[in-house]
């Protein structure tokens, strides 16, 4: 989710305690802080753009490291401001931290809430990481100058309804799906918030033999497929494509992978491409990754392509 949303949400976790809205007020600045700690894994940049897609929203946003961040915000206040009560302060960052990985579970790239125990990113996929109709009820709800608690509660209360009822809309879309490939043996169905419009939803049907990406409308049928592919026994220059740093990365970023293999005409060199079937936009896949193999059947190269950017990786 957006930082401001982040913010907003933190604010609202600290208002639960009753205490009227200041800056100065150690609750509301452990609360915000905490809702923004977990986004500080951008740190990992200093090592590349692949460093910080591998990081983030991983280690940074699970309990293990909300635990951390509480600490770090905890320790900076005891020297900052050692008259404040340590423990409080612990409670209401973990707190706002808590609130930054549940948002961002809800919200389309997910988290990987289950560190080290899971690393994949998981999500409920019904949100996207920007959402001016949740952000406008937020921001609504703080501007009505109710006492504190009452704003919470409000803001909580408005905003689950907005979450619920986007859950049931995706529910409708899914039957939706399930009508429409019913004569395919469905294996799985992932329905997600379409990139292009909040009024609709982002799909990948996965059958027995093929993957069908497209989206159909929140609020009525209209279902466009805007690929499909067919699904091939993996060769064993793609399983050497899985192992390497960068297929490992993808197994664990996206639940929908696709391999390609293909050799260029004038090349010996044999090309694996990986496809992130999940963010379809502008006829072409947003995140995909290239790994090139030698005459030996050995990894050379390895790029990651994602959203127009390409980083060369070390294999």
């Amino acid at each position: 989710m957006d930082t401001l949303s982040h913010a907003l949400v933190g604010i609202a976790i600290a208002g639960l305690s009753g205490h009227p809205l200041t800056v100065s007020d150690p609750i509301y600045l452990a609360s915000i802080l905490g809702a923004q700690a977990p986004d500080l894994d951008i740190i990992a940049s200093v090592r590349g753009k692949f460093a910080l897609l591998r990081q983030h929203r991983s280690f940074s946003h699970s309990l293990p490291g909300l635990v951390l961040w509480s600490s770090l915000i905890t320790a900076a206040f005891s020297l900052a401001v050692p008259a404040v009560m340590l423990k409080e302060i612990f409670i209401w960052s973990f707190l706002g931290g808590l609130s930054h990985i549940i948002v961002d579970f809800f919200n389309a790239h997910g988290a990987a809430v289950l560190w080290p125990l899971c690393r994949e990113r998981r999500s409920f996929s019904l949100l996207n990481v920007f959402d001016p109709f949740l952000l406008t009820i937020m921001i609504i709800v703080l501007v009505l100058g109710l006492p504190a608690r009452e704003t919470s509660l409000l803001f909580f209360g408005l905003t689950s309804l907005y979450v619920f009822m986007r859950y049931r809309l995706k529910i409708r879309a899914t039957g939706w799906l399930k009508q429409y490939f019913s004569g395919s043996m469905l294996r799985r169905i992932l329905v997600m918030p379409s990139l292009k419009s909040l009024f609709c939803w982002d799909f990948v049907i996965e059958t027995m033999d093929t993957y069908h990406v497209g989206h159909i409308g929140a609020l009525n049928q209209a279902l466009t497929v805007h690929t499909e592919l067919a699904k091939q026994p993996l060769s064993t220059v793609a399983q050497g494509a899985q192992k390497t740093v960068l297929g490992e990365f993808f197994t664990a970023f996206t639940p929908f992978s696709y391999f390609v293999e293909y050799q260029a005409a004038d090349q010996q060199d044999k090309f694996v491409r990986i496809y992130d079937l999940r963010y379809f936009f502008n006829q072409s896949f947003l995140h995909s990754a290239t790994i090139i193999f030698g005459t030996d059947q050995q990894p050379r190269e390895s790029y990651i392509n994602t959203q127009g950017h390409t980083i060369k990786i070390p294999c």
